[in-house]
């Protein structure tokens, strides 16, 4: 099951993937940590951990919150640990309330079991260095970061954002050969084979 908290002032879709086992794991836990505990007591979920599609600011401002309270292993790719550990490349300067994380990262190997499920890492930068999708083969579901939404593609004029980066990125996309819900940082879900075949972005 995977359940969509839509939170702070840039409203990032954070993502809490859980099984019949009552665990769970968070996608982009962007603000509002409290609100992300509330539901976890709710439903009675323990937290397994923190997987981050990348490392801008309105993807990571609950995870000291939630490290603090949990103390699960927190998952990115390397090339995002220069990202979050900047301010001005994390965007959280540019804001006005510049901060980087507290909380130890573990670099994301292209495939891992969580929670009794298996996750894989779609490196795909442009938006910013180590910007992912997360694929749950279990659930079919792409979870996109700002890589991909619906109808549109993540920014690529940040620090460390780059346009060729994006269209190589884009071509990569282009030639996925499975569909799957897709699950955007921002905005409503689609699907791979709707953006694959409608996205303009990816039919230019």
């Amino acid at each position: 099951m995977i359940k969509k908290l839509i939170l702070g002032t840039m409203q990032t879709n954070c993502y809490v993937v859980y099984n019949d086992l009552h665990e769970c794991f968070i996608v982009d836990p962007g603000a509002q940590g409290q609100k992300i505990k509330r539901f976890l007591t709710e439903n009675e979920l323990n937290l397994k951990a923190i997987l981050l599609t990348h490392g801008h600011f309105d993807h990571i401002g609950a995870v000291d919150y939630l490290y603090e309270q949990y103390h699960c292993p927190i998952y990115t790719k390397k090339e995002s640990f220069e990202i979050i550990a900047n301010p001005q490349y994390n965007l959280s300067a540019m804001m006005g309330e510049a901060f980087t994380l507290k909380s130890p990262i573990i670099e994301a190997e292209d495939t891992i079991q969580i929670a009794h499920m298996t996750v894989q890492w779609l490196l795909l930068e442009g938006h910013c260095y180590g910007s992912s999708m997360i694929y749950i083969p279990e659930e079919n579901a792409l979870l996109s970061g700002d890589v991909l939404f619906a109808g549109s593609i993540g920014r690529y004029d940040f620090p460390t954002s780059s346009h060729l980066t994006t269209k190589e990125s884009l071509k990569k996309i282009k030639s996925l050969q499975f569909d799957a819900r897709l699950l955007p940082g921002h905005g409503e879900e689609s699907t791979l084979k709707y953006e694959q075949q409608h996205n303009p972005f990816l039919r230019s």
